[in-house]
């Protein structure tokens, strides 16, 4: 007789995992800590990744050894391995309870060979102890990561040189292979490395100067530059736009100067040498700055600082895409051909992830307050600029927030079905 009744559910079997620690154990809690804890261990469990130990956990120059996942079934044979619980009565304790709680099915074992393990420090020099090195050696927040290279060190000389090993963490298992030079120069060899089947291409020089935030700007181009702009581009109408361009601002980025001019990518690279410089580091980087202007000593370069905006895992901005301008604030896929506008506007999306603006080109009323403040007593403006890096981390949220609003917006609206005419 057929039975119509549904099936009862299946009662999940609880999956028991042993990991194989590779010392005695006195504090649970530290141990776990060396593993990650236990939200990593459940992350890297689940997602099929290796666990990894440290044994100091607050080095990262420490190198982690890499555990290997077995199966309970292919490292045992004829032996299980049972998860028991044993109750012990106040009243009488030699009365014991015990309970099976299931088998263990996977088992982490760290059986790969130990890298060594380094610590940055420096023995002090008048008295004992050490010093630590590590926050001298690694940015600890992302205000002091961008101009980590521009600001002088408050100790000169006094940190060393500390370069871990090229093999450091690379491999899991011991390598025999050593890198050094190729000390074969037999005749066969010598041949090969000449004659026919080399590169005979000429060398390109590059004509555009770029520089650093401390370096030397430069008040004209060379002449080899100018000639060469001259010859590739005989047309003037190109000439004459970049030339009015940075007539109207002398600092622009490569995505607004593609905006404004409408030029092709291959022929501003061979024009911009002609008429500025790229500077690469520092408050002003990834600009390009007009020959004979320094911003460095004037107060009103504040307009130009750049801000590096970072929009990372959001769904609807597209993870790659060339660099070029969008005018809605959501833009279809055949548009990729359109530049990148390089402005940043209340409520529209940007079209990359990542993108550099011009404080000046950052429309919020944030943004719009900080150009106001008064500039006559500036500090270090070769590293930081004119304007403090907390403040500039203020701004980059408050546009993250504009963009996960309007983000939420947008979902919100696709998510409201049309109401039925009648």
């Amino acid at each position: 007789m057929y039975n119509y009744r549904k099936p009862p559910p299946e009662i999940p079997q609880t999956e028991f995992v042993v990991i194989q620690y590779p010392g005695v154990i006195k504090n649970l809690d530290r141990a776990l800590d060396t593993l990650g804890g236990l939200a990593k261990i459940s992350q890297n469990h689940f997602a099929g990744q290796a666990l990894e130990l440290r044994h100091t956990p607050q080095n990262p120059y420490t190198s982690a050894s890499v555990s290997e996942k077995k199966l309970d079934s292919t490292v045992t044979s004829g032996t299980l391995r049972l998860v028991m619980e044993f109750r012990r009565k106040k009243k009488k304790p030699e009365v014991i309870e015990t309970n099976c709680l299931g088998l263990v099915n996977i088992l982490y074992t760290f059986e790969t060979m130990c890298d060594f393990q380094y610590l940055p420090l420096k023995k002090r020099q008048e008295g004992e102890g050490f010093d630590d090195l590590i926050p001298r050696l690694i940015p600890r927040d992302l205000p002091s990561a961008l101009c980590w290279w521009d600001r002088p060190d408050a100790y000169p000389g006094y940190t060393p040189l500390f370069l871990p090993p090229y093999q450091f963490s690379r491999y899991n298992t011991p390598s025999t292979k050593i890198l050094c030079r190729e000390s074969d120069f037999t005749l066969e060899k010598v041949r090969k490395k000449t004659g026919h089947g080399q590169n005979l291409r000429l060398e390109r020089k590059a004509l555009s100067v770029t520089v650093q935030a401390n370096d030397p700007f430069p008040a004209a181009p060379s002449e080899e530059a100018v000639l060469d702009a001259d010859f590739r581009c005989k047309n003037e109408e190109p000439h004459r736009m970049l030339a009015a361009l940075f007539r109207e601002r002398p600092m622009w980025t490569r995505n607004a100067i593609a905006y404004k001019t409408g030029l092709e990518d291959n022929l501003l690279k061979t024009l911009l040498q002609k008429y500025a410089f790229y500077i690469q580091s520092g408050p002003w980087g990834r600009l390009w700055c007009k020959f004979g202007y320094d911003p460095r000593t004037d107060p009103e370069s504040v307009l130009y600082q750049t801000l590096m905006v970072s929009f990372r895992q959001h769904t609807r901005i597209p993870e790659r895409q060339r660099l070029k301008v969008s005018l809605d604030r959501s833009v279809p896929a055949e548009s990729s051909n359109v530049p990148v506008h390089f402005t940043y506007q209340p409520g529209r999306l940007p079209r990359v992830r990542q993108m550099w603006y011009s404080l000046c080109d950052i429309k919020l009323p944030f943004a719009e307050a900080l150009l106001k403040q008064d500039r006559s007593k500036p500090s270090e403006s070769e590293a930081y600029g004119w304007i403090h890096a907390d403040l500039l981390e203020e701004l980059r949220e408050l546009i993250k927030e504009d963009v996960r609003k309007t983000s939420e917006d947008m979902d919100a609206d696709e998510e409201m079905e049309p109401a039925d005419d009648f």
